[in-house]
């Protein structure tokens, strides 16, 4: 049946469908986000992939994830989409390399249909295993990775004792972005200094990053450190006030990330 054929009606039909179709030589690839702070293990994590998307002609298929560890605590945050970027081969590397608290990602853009089908933690374990520190030092800090409301509530803070070489409390709040993905969350444990550990990169593959340093008054670490119950508990109590007076006085307390 030629055109010539058709009525006007299946006409449009055949117009509309082929506009719907992918670009000659677009590209579809996986759309997905991943933000998970709790039982993380490299063992039951997937990234389930459910959903894909027609990609500009000029741009590859993305995959990014970061890999956040502190204390025992392990989170994972991640991006799958299209990218401008140009293709680049699988990168792992330790952004913050431990003792103490580290953040690793893993990220690549590939130019083949759904080529980016990662669903696991895998290439991190192309990270070269760090031993363990053997000797400590008498600070312990307060230990979390994850929403400050929901993963960091008091009942899951722990506190751990401090490698030698990472002899600092640290707590920062973190912001994510890249397409879909929009996560914050609150990250707390042993650091080698007092400082934001992400801020030579502005960038982890397209995911835009954001980091603002949760500074305690003086006055908050002098009690601290004279509490009985250690300076961890101090430094945590005076985290949670600062949360909850920027969560109930939102126009006293603007957004460090504005």
């Amino acid at each position: 049946m030629g055109l010539q054929h058709l009525r006007p009606v299946q006409l449009l039909c055949l117009v509309g469908a082929i506009s719907t179709l992918p670009w000659a030589g677009a590209l579809l690839c996986y759309e997905a986000t991943s933000s998970l702070f709790r039982a993380v293990s490299f063992q039951n994590w997937k990234w389930l992939l459910m959903r894909s998307m027609v990609c500009k002609l000029s741009e590859g298929c993305e995959e990014t994830l970061v890999l956040i560890k502190t204390g025992n605590r392990k989170g994972v945050v991640g991006f799958k989409g299209c990218s401008p970027s140009s293709s680049y081969p699988q990168q792992v590397s330790y952004l913050v390399s431990p003792p103490g608290l580290s953040i690793a990602s893993y990220s690549r853009v590939c130019r083949t249909y759904l080529c980016n089908n990662l669903t696991n933690l895998d290439p991190f374990m192309k990270l070269k295993e760090t031993p363990k520190p053997t000797t400590f030092s008498s600070l312990s800090c307060p230990t979390c990775v994850g929403e400050h409301s929901n993963d960091c509530l008091p009942n899951f803070v722990t506190t751990d004792s401090c490698p030698h070489n990472a002899p600092t409390c640290y707590s920062s709040t973190i912001k994510f972005q890249a397409g879909l993905l929009n996560t914050t969350f609150l990250l707390m444990g042993c650091a080698r200094e007092y400082s934001k550990l992400l801020a030579d990169f502005q960038y982890i593959g397209t995911i835009r990053v954001t980091e603002a340093l949760n500074i305690l008054q003086k006055s908050q670490v002098a009690g601290a450190e004279s509490s009985s119950r250690g300076p961890a508990w101090g430094i945590l109590s005076g985290l949670l006030l600062a949360f909850r007076d920027y969560l109930t006085g939102p126009d006293k307390h603007p957004d460090p990330f504005t």
